[in-house]
């Protein structure tokens, strides 16, 4: 719950999510008041409890205005608070401490507590796009369809947290997940395609380094579509060194389509994700883009 504070303007909201990722954050808010104590910042600090957190987080907005919004956390994290202040006038700031830290690694931020803070309270902003997702949720960096949401359903489901609980789901699904049928219904044209995952991409790379979209921008006010169908053995090891080298769209089995709307048909109900979080198996999935929707500080 937020500390007691008066009603009045606050330099500086931070909001924790106490268990995200592997790192213990039982000291963070004091490490953060240490390293402010000089600096004539006021604070105030909000704990997720994973109850209630954006009404609890609505409220303090209510009514109020704060410099900077700073998130410690992971992408479930960022994206709870993203979508509560999309299109206001107040930059988010971001501590990565999630299990891969995905628009973090994005946008180049910091990854250790000091530096974090330090382009928190002297970085510049930037306006980066975001996507609506069947008009309920935001997509901040990357969600997909298929393989990798299945993975991030199991690893939620599962007690090891972290890269290797990551890893442990990844192998368990690379033996289970087939290709399904979709269909995509771009703004001029629809395809059919059989895909072992789709993502959908505000992003470049996901939080490992690999780059999924080498020519995406977050601010392009564009997304990209991006069909994978690696139907054999080899295919996986042929995605390894062009993932690491910005070359996965030249694979055969590899399609990219750049669009501002789209809607995909997903009769096999298969797994989707947004932003790290499991959200379903929805049968249609609608996207649009939010163009400089959202505003981040970066170095």
């Amino acid at each position: 719950m937020p500390e007691n504070k008066s009603k009045k303007d606050i330099d500086i909201l931070f909001i924790i999510n106490p268990i995200s990722g592997d790192k213990d954050k039982s000291d963070l808010k004091n490490e953060i008041n240490e390293y402010l104590k000089e600096k004539d910042i006021s604070t105030e600090f909000y704990f997720t409890t994973g109850e209630n957190d954006a009404k609890q987080i609505t409220q303090i907005l209510k009514g109020r205005k704060f410099g900077k919004i700073v998130v410690a956390g992971g992408d479930g994290t960022c994206n709870l608070v993203g979508r509560l202040v999309l299109n206001r006038e107040t930059a988010m700031g971001i501590i990565p401490a999630g299990s891969a830290n995905g628009l973090a690694t994005e946008l180049d931020l910091p990854i250790g507590l000091q530096d974090s803070l330090d382009c928190i309270v002297k970085g510049k902003s930037k306006k980066v796009d975001a996507l609506r997702i069947n008009n309920e949720h935001i997509c901040l960096h990357l969600s997909d369809i298929g393989f990798n949401a299945r993975v991030i359903d199991r690893f939620e489901k599962g007690e090891l947290r972290g890269m290797a609980g990551y890893a442990n789901s990844f192998i368990g699904e690379l033996v289970e997940t087939q290709p399904s049928s979709f269909q995509l219904k771009f703004e001029e044209e629809t395809k059919e395609k059989s895909a072992f995952m789709i993502v959908l991409a505000n992003a470049t790379k996901f939080g490992t380094g690999a780059v999924i979209n080498p020519k995406g921008k977050l601010d392009d006010g564009m997304f990209e579509v991006v069909v994978m169908n690696p139907n054999k053995v080899i295919h996986f090891l042929e995605m390894i060194v062009p993932f690491y080298t910005q070359k996965i769209h030249t694979l055969d089995f590899v399609h990219t389509y750049s669009c501002r709307k789209i809607v995909i048909e997903n009769p096999r109900h298969q797994n989707v994700q947004i932003d790290g979080e499991f959200i379903g198996k929805p049968e249609t999935i609608s996207v649009e883009i939010l163009p400089q929707a959202l505003e981040i500080i970066v170095p």
